[in-house]
């Protein structure tokens, strides 16, 4: 059993119940702040000046975003929202968007954040040429994985193809570009350690070949993301002392082999660091014996679309059971109508009534974030457990009004 997965801060799970109305998203700081460290300190062993980066989609709550930057870490952000929202923080990082327009890469350029490009065409929209640049890369192979979160290989639509990466360098060299960076990311979720030195392994590969081609050294390494975490209980956390010393040691053999310098080192953490410091809290509101049973609760997939839209699977627990409850086969569902409106389907859950509080885990990263209004839902509060043991609000819900104040009624 994964207490990784298991966790949550019950005491203040029922303390929030008991002042606010559920559903809400609820945020633990000090967990927040405990794997921020973990993941900088693995590779600060190994590297003197590596830079994290927190990937902004998996959670873009401000006041998040500012304890992950006071934990020394910048952002890694793909939308000119999100580097407004760093803006706003006083935080900066690198964007990686594709299929952008001229106006939005001249936009990240002026908020003082590293441009990572997704194909050469896009230098010649560019405005004004900045002094750093890099690439994000796409090797031509996959970590696999459903289509949906393919990001690398043939059919990706991401990244410059590697074979054309020396002839990308040279024009952005040729426009006036003094400093170089690199990116790649194949796979999202990974689960297996070997995964991260392989990559860079990769990369260095095509990091050698650009020089060979060009001349251009680069500057900075980014591996991307994809440090996954465990949705249950038996599934195992990645060690990520494990990869880091891996990282190190490709570092070492390749800069010797091709005879490069060595770069920076930076990485896109998202869900590592966030989803298992959240948790999605809701009430059973109908209990149904139907072809099977159903255990309708108060929030839907509006707030966590994950199962609907992955058929992902999250740990669920009930914080009413009582010891040696019998257990039974359920589906908890929301009230959306839409069949995949499912958080579980067929689970083996203590026996509910109607009033039970239900906690959802592993909805601190790429849950609130994913969320929409279909069926004209309002999407519900977020709020945190600071380090004192205070709760506060971060985010108030959603209310009718909110979802048409941009139209004429």
């Amino acid at each position: 059993m994964n207490k990784d997965v298991t966790y949550c801060p019950r005491t203040s799970v029922e303390k929030a119940v008991s002042a606010y109305e559920t559903p809400f998203f609820l945020y633990e700081e000090k967990r927040l702040r405990e794997n921020c460290r973990r993941f900088k300190s693995a590779f600060d062993k190994h590297f003197d000046d590596f830079w994290p980066l927190f990937a902004v989609k998996a959670n873009p709550n401000p006041q998040i975003l500012r304890i992950i930057a006071d934990e020394g870490f910048g952002f890694d952000a793909s939308s000119a929202s999100e580097v407004w929202i760093c803006n706003k923080i006083g935080a900066t990082g690198m964007h990686t968007g594709n299929y952008l327009g001229g106006e939005e890469l001249g936009d990240v350029i002026c908020a003082g954040f590293i441009l990572n490009l997704d194909d050469v065409s896009q230098l010649d929209l560019l405005g004004a040429v900045p002094e750093t640049l890099s690439f994000r890369i796409n090797p031509g192979m996959t970590a696999g994985g459903m289509e949906s979160l393919l990001v690398a290989g043939p059919d990706a639509k991401y990244g410059v193809p590697f074979e054309k990466a020396a002839e990308a360098y040279e024009k952005a060299r040729d426009m006036g570009v003094k400093k170089f960076g690199i990116h790649m990311m194949t796979g999202s979720n990974v689960s297996e350690e070997e995964y991260f030195p392989a990559v860079v392994e990769k990369l260095f590969g095509i990091v050698a070949e650009i020089k060979e081609k060009s001349g251009i050294e680069i500057d900075f390494m980014n591996i991307g993301g994809g440090f996954g975490v465990p949705y249950k209980p038996e599934e195992k956390s990645l060690d990520l002392d494990v990869i880091a010393e891996g990282v190190k040691r490709v570092f070492e053999e390749q800069c010797k082999k091709h005879r490069l310098k060595e770069p920076r080192l930076m990485a896109e953490p998202g869900r590592i660091i966030a989803a298992d410091a959240g948790w999605l809290v809701g009430r059973v509101v109908v209990i149904k014996d139907g072809y099977k049973k159903f255990v309708g609760i108060d929030a839907s997939a509006n707030d966590m679309p994950r199962p609907a839209i992955y058929g992902a699977y999250h740990h669920i627990s009930v914080m009413t059971k009582i010891p040696g409850e019998k257990f039974e086969t359920v589906s908890v569902v929301g009230s959306i109508c839409e069949n995949n409106d499912q958080f579980a389907r067929d689970r083996e859950l203590p026996r509910v009534k109607r009033g039970d509080t239900v906690v959802i885990h592993n909805c601190g990263g790429h849950a609130f974030a994913m969320g929409h209004n279909y069926n004209g839902k309002p999407r519900h509060a977020e709020y945190l457990i600071a380090e004192n043991g205070e709760i506060r609000q971060i985010r108030r819900a959603e209310t009718v009004e909110d979802l048409y104040k941009t139209v004429e009624i």
